[in-house]
């Protein structure tokens, strides 16, 4: 696939964006009416929490300057922290859909595609953001204590993102050092460039990563798999994979290159009957090296979603 096709692919991807309408939880309402609801988009490889605050990297010192284009836009936090009742503690908010809760700890590009396959959600996406302890009065089949719905600050969020990079860094280099190595000025950059969607903040320190220049060793893929269609009601209907894949198609003589049909059936997913990266339906038979090449997340991750019948 021809570097430049590649170079303009990523940079679309980077600008894609989620339209959200966020609405305060009625019990958080500390006034006669609740404040008006928040429209805004999203970029689809941030995570909650950090949106919620507004996009910060590790050091204000080296990260490259940002302003926003337009004054009257407004953080989660600046819109609604206002409005909570006395003593509400704004930090760790967690955010809902229909009832159901988001999970910080995943892209909000990958949340959005699981809860709404096809496209059927409706535009704005509708979320509803809380702030009193996320407990196991909300009607959730896991992690009931809230460790993976509300997150105490970005700074864990930005830790595993920077872990999530790490792994597959090594899974396709062999070795971690590029994330290791890289400046205090990259690394601030490519997790302000994440929380933002700005590509042109991250490709530099992506560059230094090195991942996909020779090639892989192995495709570090993320599969999010669902069985059906429609609305989802829990988190217990998503298998969670995460696994180095291989290049070439297991048992090809002539080592062909492995396509994401191959990387399915070596992860024992079958009977697939769609698959999307970053909202596009892909076909299972796109080689699956130049689909990581092209539309990789800023984590070096190629994330999946996956219906079966």
């Amino acid at each position: 696939m021809a570097t430049g096709f590649v170079d303009a692919t990523r940079v679309e991807l980077h600008r894609g964006a989620i339209p959200v309408e966020v609405r305060l939880a009625q019990d958080e309402v500390a006034d006669v009416s609740p404040p008006p609801p928040l429209f805004a988009l999203i970029p689809r490889g941030a995570y909650l929490p950090c949106w919620h605050d507004g996009p910060h990297a590790i050091d204000d010192d080296d990260a490259t300057t940002t302003t926003r284009d337009d004054p009257r836009e407004r953080t989660p936090r600046e819109h609604f922290a206002p409005r909570l009742a006395p003593g509400r503690d704004a930090s760790a908010p967690w955010f809902d859909h229909d009832g159901l809760p988001l999970r910080w700890n995943l892209p909000i590009g990958i949340l959005h595609d699981l809860c709404a396959p096809g496209g059927d959600s409706q535009i704005p996406w509708r979320l509803t953001v809380h702030y009193r302890p996320f407990d196991d009065s909300v009607d959730s089949v896991e992690d009931a204590d809230g460790t993976m719905f509300s997150c105490t600050s970005g700074d864990v969020a930005r830790a595993h993102f920077f872990n999530a990079l790490k792994e597959a860094v090594f899974v396709a280099t062999g070795s971690a050092g590029g994330v290791m190595g890289l400046s205090r000025r990259a690394h601030a950059d490519l997790w302000l460039g994440v929380s933002t969607g700005d590509r042109s903040l991250a490709s530099s320190a992506e560059d230094e990563l090195g991942v996909g220049r020779d090639g892989c060793r192995r495709v570090p893929l993320r599969l999010y798999v669902r069985k059906g269609g429609g609305a989802m009601k829990g988190w217990g209907e998503v298998r969670f994979v995460s696994a180095p894949a291989s290049r070439t198609a297991v048992n090809d003589d002539d080592d062909a290159p492995a396509t994401l049909a191959n990387a399915l059936s070596d992860l024992g997913v079958g009977d697939v009957c769609r698959a999307t990266v970053e909202g596009i339906d892909v076909g299972l038979g796109t080689e699956l090296e130049e689909l990581h090449g092209a539309m990789k997340g800023s984590d070096q991750f190629l994330h999946v979603c996956v219906w079966t019948r």
